[in-house]
């Protein structure tokens, strides 16, 4: 019995050591791996490369040359490509690694309990002989953790050298953001403009007030976003795709990027109708980084220079007008709402990368036409989506759902509208429904005459807005829902209600911009031709109002 008990402890002795051999060498592999990535890291940068650096150089001096920027996109391509395969290796060599110390440590352990006992050193030669071996091995001990501590601080360096390399990102704050016109109707989407004041007379053709006018080269439904003294657009046809930026106080063009080569791009243009077009989302901005998705499904990130961060096709979007859901940025997480006869999702992509964060699926709603608002409801930071029959309440940084609410119905348009803890929801041929979130979200009240069918309704000083598409305009008291007064115009609105400095501004299909106190009686101000048709949202800074127009950028305004 004892021979046999004898017998096992040698074998699980000699099996823990040859674990403990096999994992010291591993370690020292994978420890020799990370030194020479740490080493290759500092010799060779390969996003600051020489090569890269002599093409951009060039692109300076020929900014028109197509067969140079091709090699840029196709270097930088690899050059973030090599980023990430140097990010995997870097997060998977250290995992490695600890784990073979792990085992080491253990294996270790377990020898040493099965062989407590001290030698004997009844004998000199012995007791020199022992002496030796422990110094021995303490010193390949020491030497080897000493290489595995070096390996895991070079490893670190080289991780944190390439972050700061690629993604040196700051975020706006809320109020930060409220001082810019960064998303489709403003900060939020919820078309309230931070205006002291704001032009309330102009004639696009007769050039009063009319402080300049650009051409927009390509056609497109969205609406300006601006940071600071910067003005963007896109626009797209069957052939081409580009973003435009031009100078706030003179209307100059300063750059027009073309996105007409991104992996993914359809070999065919999707169908689309007129009215929806292939550049109908309104682009974002987060201070740093523009954000633009075409009809085609092509995302794209750009600097404020104009460069190509990143992008890709997320699918060519199957539905049958076209897509037409702005885009919203809640700290490093894009925001895309994507409805397609295929699925429906919002999706959330890092900012700086591109990389996607989630894909919450809306499989049980139809698909809208709708754009996502980004509101702060008290305890927490929501967006919110309008669609058929759900309005649904999501984490922007998540993307898990809050709370829905069974209110809406038909293809949905309009988006929603956030003041005092209530949602408003509308479509036609459904209801405006007064949404109150304390306690369980429920129907305060609603409404039923007059719906609004692609313009957003807003809310301003307890005051709901909303247009319907054949011209009639609403005000009600946002708590009660009591109508305040209506007014008919001649012609109707896709565009949305815009308050600026105490009035509000409505563009009709026409291009009149029809200019009215925010008030609960109704005052007429001006009507304003822009002296072509417009659906548009006007954006609003600097003191003046931006319109884009079928063919032209407006700036009005002193």
């Amino acid at each position: 019995m004892l021979m046999e008990k004898k017998i096992n402890t040698e074998l699980l002795y000699k099996i823990a050591k040859r674990t403990a051999i096999i994992a010291a060498a591993f370690a020292a592999i994978i420890s020799i791996l990370l030194i020479a990535n740490y080493l290759q890291t500092k010799s060779l940068d390969p996003l600051h490369s020489a090569a890269l650096q002599q093409l951009m150089s060039q692109l300076q001096q020929n900014p028109n040359d197509a067969a140079l920027k091709e090699q840029i996109r196709a270097l930088d391509l690899l050059a973030r490509k090599a980023y990430f395969t140097t990010q995997w290796q870097l997060r998977s060599g250290g995992f490695l690694l600890f784990a073979s110390v792990l085992v080491i440590l253990i294996s270790l352990k377990f020898i040493s309990s099965l062989h407590p006992q001290l030698p004997d050193f009844s004998r000199d030669k012995a007791r020199d002989s022992w002496e030796q071996k422990l110094l021995a091995r303490r010193m390949i001990i020491y030497s080897g953790l000493g290489i595995v501590v070096i390996a895991f601080v070079l490893g670190l360096s080289a991780q944190n050298q390439l972050k700061d390399h690629v993604v040196k990102a700051s975020f706006p704050s809320m109020n930060e953001l409220h001082k810019q016109w960064p998303t489709f109707r403003g900060p939020g989407g919820l078309g309230i403009a931070d205006a002291k004041q704001a032009p309330t007379s102009w004639n696009g053709k007769t050039g009063e007030s009319i402080k300049w006018k650009a051409a927009t080269l390509l056609p497109g439904r969205n609406s300006p976003i601006i940071w600071d003294k910067k003005i963007f657009l896109s626009g797209a046809d069957e052939k081409s795709q580009a973003v435009y930026c031009y100078d706030a106080d003179s209307g100059d063009m300063l750059w027009n990027t073309e996105l007409n080569d991104i992996p993914g791009h359809p070999a065919e243009a999707p169908d689309v109708t007129r009215e929806t077009g292939f550049a109908a989302p309104t682009m974002a901005a987060d201070g740093e980084r523009l954000f633009v998705i075409f009809a085609t499904g092509d995302l794209a990130c750009l600097d404020f220079d104009g460069k190509r961060l990143w992008a890709k096709n997320i699918g060519v979007p199957d539905n049958h007008y076209g897509h037409s859901s702005s885009l919203v940025t809640y700290k490093d997480v894009l925001l895309v709402q994507y409805d397609t006869n295929e699925g429906r999702h919002l999706f959330g992509f890092r900012s700086t990368t591109g990389e996607q964060v989630y894909a919450t699926p809306r499989d049980d709603v139809e698909i809208s036409w709708a754009s996502p608002i980004l509101v702060n409801t008290g305890p927490r930071m929501e967006t919110i989506l309008n669609s058929n029959p759900f309005v649904i309440s999501y984490d922007p940084a998540s993307g898990q759902e809050l709370w829905r609410l069974n209110c809406m119905d038909g293809e949905v348009g309009p988006s929603l509208a956030y003041a005092d803890g209530f949602v408003y929801a509308v479509n036609e041929y459904a209801r405006l429904a007064a949404i109150k979130l304390q306690g369980t979200p429920h129907i305060a009240w609603e409404y039923e005459d007059d719906l609004a069918e692609a313009s957003s309704p807003t809310v301003f000083n307890g005051l709901l807005f909303m247009a319907s598409s054949y011209g009639m305009l609403t005000c009600f008291d946002a708590t009660s829902g009591e109508v305040q007064w209506s007014h008919e115009f001649s012609k109707g609105f896709y565009s949305s209600p815009i308050v600026a400095a105490g009035n509000v501004y409505l563009i009709d299909h026409g291009g009149m911009t029809h200019v009215f106190k925010a008030d609960s009686q109704f005052t007429a101000i001006a009507d304003n031709p822009l002296g072509e048709k417009s659906d548009a949202i006007p954006a609003f800074m600097h003191g003046r109002i931006y319109i884009r127009g079928e063919k032209n950028l407006y700036c009005i305004g002193k």
